[in-house]
């Protein structure tokens, strides 16, 4: 690759373009509506706010082509660079031994064009690269490859897939059916209904709300099919032709619908997977495969996730397959005693003899809420059936249930820090919990072991 600073692809242009009107979208929007309607709804005021929207679109334009025009990359046998000369100007450059994966995204800009943006990432890098570089050609996307693999710049060719594994559209149409994302859109959707009361007056806000038990349950069953459906949506656009690919030793990930999105992945670190077995995907035998990578914990869900769906009995070959490093089996676990179950069962069950305790005297539902502490007690004994650990040949696997079924595995070499703890009552029992963490987001934590065990599995941890 030429050390000669170059520009980026012209699409850059647009590029930056539509990112100066989207970040100004929402004062564009209302100068053009208030020039417009402010005045009444009248053919000059029409073409007041179509011309406020042309100097919109055209004042974009110029800071896209000065985007352009005032950005240069290059590299260096020793490092990446990138030139930014618009407002001040700022230099970065990351060495060539720091690059630790290079990214790649196309939204419907770049695709219109035939271009991508380039993400080029070190180890401790977050949501974005180091260095973004909004719009690259084909032939520059070959030579970065290349040189992120350790080849000459004329290197023309990828490495050979070693294995290859793509999500079908029976099986995305099934992921999106079974996300069950409903924790993060429900309260989103609660948040807008109350900001729509918030927007009318006080009469207008009374009558939007229900005033029948069944207006209030069909309510919230609407709410419900409502975030059902986004969920949907959202996992079909992220999850849309995915495909995930094991190159030497980088996975590499593409995925997306309306932006495709190319991420490279470098086995040396990813620390532990998990597989998810949602509360929808649970009762087929379905899960979804999460890996902890180094410096991607800003990232959104949707980009640490390994592989969407799979059925139960193929994680262990897909492992094999494209991940034998952290390969293990999600069975013959070993459980935590069986004096333990009470320890299980009785914390929920009490939360839910006090909640229908204090919705028997607060509300009309009766005692029928005390069926609440038997309900929690139930699912207290469902998370003691699920407990499991093991630690053989260095790999440990720990399994776990709250409202999805998720089993960690991962080389106990590569966790962060591990303990063991008591609390006051599990010392009297002599009991302790034990946990493993491998990174931000995923700790595995099995609880009410036989303090033997416990302290057994926490020296060996600590001698692997």
């Amino acid at each position: 690759m030429s050390p000669e600073p170059r520009r980026l692809h012209r699409a850059a242009i647009a590029v930056y373009a539509v990112s100066a009107l989207r970040e100004a979208a929402l004062p564009l929007i209302v100068v053009v509506v208030v020039s417009g309607l402010g005045g009444g709804l009248d053919e000059r005021a029409l073409v007041r706010g179509l011309v406020f929207g042309v100097l919109g679109v055209l004042a974009a334009s110029v800071i896209g082509y000065l985007g352009w025009l005032t950005t240069t990359w290059w590299v260096t046998p020793d490092a990446v660079h990138l030139r930014q000369r618009l407002i001040g100007i700022k230099e970065t450059d990351v060495p060539l031994a720091r690059i630790q994966s290079l990214d790649f995204e196309a939204g419907p800009v770049q695709r219109l064009f035939g271009v991508q943006e380039a993400h080029v990432q070190t180890g401790g890098g977050g949501k974005r690269g180091e260095i973004v570089l909004r719009a690259v050609g084909a032939d520059d996307i070959r030579d970065l490859r290349a040189l992120l693999a350790g080849h000459a710049a004329a290197a023309p060719e990828r490495p050979a897939a070693e294995a290859e594994r793509r999500l079908g559209r029976p099986m995305l149409l099934v992921a999106a059916l079974t996300a069950g994302q409903l924790g993060v859109i429900l309260p989103a959707l609660a948040g807008a209904f109350q900001l729509v009361q918030s927007s009318v007056d006080e009469e207008d806000a009374l009558r939007l709300l229900p005033h029948t038990v069944m207006a209030a349950v069909l309510g919230a069953i609407g709410l419900l099919i409502a975030a059902w459906l986004l969920s949907v949506a959202g996992a079909v656009v992220a999850f849309s032709g995915f495909t995930v690919t094991r190159e030497a030793d980088r996975l590499r990930i593409r995925r997306g619908l309306l932006a495709r999105r190319e991420a490279t992945v470098p086995v040396e670190r990813v620390r532990a997977v998990e597989v998810v077995e949602g509360v929808l995907r649970l009762p087929f035998q379905l899960a979804a495969l999460r890996m902890e990578v180094i410096g991607h914990a800003d990232e959104p869900a949707a980009a640490q996730t390994l592989f969407p769906l799979l059925r139960r009995d193929e994680v262990r070959p897909f492992l094999d397959a494209l991940l034998p490093e952290l390969a293990d089996d999600l069975d013959g676990l070993e459980p935590p005693p069986r004096r333990a179950a009470r320890r299980y069962a009785l914390p929920p069950a009490s939360l839910g003899l006090v909640l229908g305790a204090a919705a028997w005297i607060l509300t009309p539902a009766g005692p029928w809420a005390l069926a609440a502490a038997p309900v929690l007690g139930g699912y207290g004994l469902l998370r003691f059936r699920a407990a499991g650990w093991r630690l053989a040949g260095g790999r440990l696997a720990v399994r776990r249930l709250m409202l999805a079924r998720t089993t960690v595995l991962g080389p106990a070499a590569l966790r962060e820090w591990h303990a063991i703890a008591q609390n006051p009552l599990q010392r009297r029992a002599r009991l302790a919990d034990v946990v493993v963490t491998f990174g931000k987001q995923t700790a595995a934590r099995v609880r009410h072991l036989e303090l033997t065990s416990a302290r057994g599995l926490f020296e060996r941890l600590g001698h692997d």
